[in-house]
């Protein structure tokens, strides 16, 4: 077994390693993810309990006022004795008509656009969380490609040292090969501190302490999630439900600052017993009815109706800016869907099959010493990295689908994919011709305006290290 043979040898197994620690470990899914946030989220609780303390003061808002009983004393003389009459009183106040219906209504409506607000934060949660469940597992792939490629890096450092004693190879290969190692390290200490606190967001999702493990996230695509969804009805959005109700509300409360000019009523009953048979008073009672006057018009009930009339228009306004913004979003959602779903097809059908005769060709190319060692990295890594983006790609399918489902008037918008893939140009090649031939071009294009590199290829580092060997590569 050459050197070469040994080092892809100990990649694969490294590999095998690792896949089969992650067998191992219990997998979140997105849909039991979901479940713990709906289950254990505070604000999803804080906020249904809100919609039902409301919905518990809307009997109230209708009942009538508690009656007023006294009982005492009257007519004691100041000269002292035992001569005097007791008095009982009973009063009720009853609101002129239909006040108490419109009470009632407006706290119906005040509780109804409640729940709709919980719902609303219900969708926005499931967004977030959503986001937050594949940022976490874009990161963690993104972890794992950094891994095979650290591995790569050092297996081609001991194929160097190997050739290097043998003169086949120069020195300051073995010094790129540890810089490019040190990158990657670097660029590994970002990802698992970006790791902690994605880590700590999902926590907080589902409320539990922020170091709390969380066990390796499981995702699984197919072509049928290409499918476009439709477009959910806007009829059945909570948003505008919430705003449907403020505008029922306000008209409740319009017709109850109407009804304020009506005075309300004061039912009184009176009983009176003398405290000795001596006194030559019997007893007897009385009823009484009263009502309120509002001499005060101009100062109270005016201003109220107008305040009433005013809201009402504010919250027909806002209905009508929700349902805009919803048409509008509607729309964003969608093409954001068509978008990514142009993307993913791009890199499955033209980005990806084209990289990877571009990296078999880069194989051939250095162990027929056409290029460098470096230059065959920059291959791979451009290789490993669109593997990375095709994924990004397909989880902002994931992220435009739950967009159009949970549709929001502004809502949390993440885009993982790039603008454009990372590409190579053969000119990074000046050693060979990638294989020679229509084997691929030079660039991927990506239509109008997004064709070129967005990698800058590295110089290449002599003609020694073209002899370098590092095996059967990727």
């Amino acid at each position: 077994m050459n050197a070469r043979q040994f080092i892809h040898l100990m990649f694969l197994m490294g590999s095998t390693f690792i896949y089969a620690d992650k067998l191992c470990a219990k997998p979140l899914t997105l849909e039991s993810f979901l479940s713990q946030v709906r289950s254990g989220n505070p604000d999803l609780q804080s906020s249904k309990l809100r919609a039902e303390a409301l919905e518990q003061r809307i009997d109230p808002a209708g009942a009538l006022d508690d009656p007023f009983v006294a009982a005492g004393v009257d007519d004691v003389p100041f000269r002292g004795g035992s001569d005097y009459i007791r008095r009982y009183q009973v009063s009720q106040s009853i609101p002129f008509p239909g006040k108490r219906a419109a009470r009632e209504a407006i706290a119906e409506h005040r509780a109804l656009s409640a729940h709709s607000d919980a719902e609303t934060v219900a969708r926005e949660v499931t967004v977030l969380a959503t986001q937050a469940f594949y940022r976490t597992y874009y990161n963690a792939k993104a972890l794992e490609l950094n891994d095979k490629l650290k591995q790569l890096v050092l297996s081609s450092v001991e194929s160097i040292k190997i050739h290097y004693k043998t003169g086949e190879a120069n020195h300051h290969d073995v010094l790129l090969a540890k810089v490019e190692a040190s990158i990657l390290d670097v660029e590994k200490l970002r990802l698992l501190r970006d790791q902690k606190i994605l880590h700590a967001l999902l926590n907080e999702l589902r409320s539990l302490p922020p170091t709390t493990p969380v066990d390796d996230l499981r995702i699984q695509f197919s072509d049928n999630n290409l499918q476009e969804p439709e477009v959910p009805d806007l009829k059945n959005q909570p948003e505008l439900k919430a705003l449907e109700y403020n505008v029922m509300q306000a008209e409740k409360e319009q017709r109850l600052a109407e009804l304020a000019y009506f005075p309300d009523f004061v039912i009184q009953g009176m009983a009176l017993q003398p405290n000795s048979s001596n006194m030559d008073i019997p007893s007897s009672w009385g009823l009484m009815v009263g009502v309120n006057v509002p001499l005060y018009v101009e100062q109270k009930q005016a201003p109220l109706e107008n305040a009433a009339i005013i809201d009402k228009k504010a919250a027909v306004l806002e209905e009508q800016k929700i349902k805009n913004r919803l048409n509008t979003e509607a729309i964003d959602a969608k093409k954001q869907f068509e978008t990514a779903r142009d993307v993913v097809s791009l890199y499955k059908t033209k980005v990806l099959p084209s990289t990877q005769l571009a990296a078999k060709s880069a194989k051939i190319d250095y162990i027929a010493n056409k290029i460098s060692l470096i230059q065959y990295f920059e291959v791979l890594k451009v290789q490993r990295t669109q593997e990375l983006e095709y994924l990004a790609a397909q989880i902002d399918v994931e992220l435009a689908k739950i967009r159009i489902k949970e549709l929001l008037t502004a809502p949390p918008i993440l885009k993982l994919a790039p603008t454009k893939p990372s590409l190579f140009e053969t000119s990074s090649m000046r050693g060979g011709s990638m294989g020679g031939g229509d084997t691929v071009s030079s660039t991927v294009t990506m239509g109008r305006d997004m064709s070129g590199p967005t990698r800058k290829p590295k110089s290449p580092s002599g003609g020694g290290s073209r002899n370098a060997g590092m095996g059967g590569g990727m």
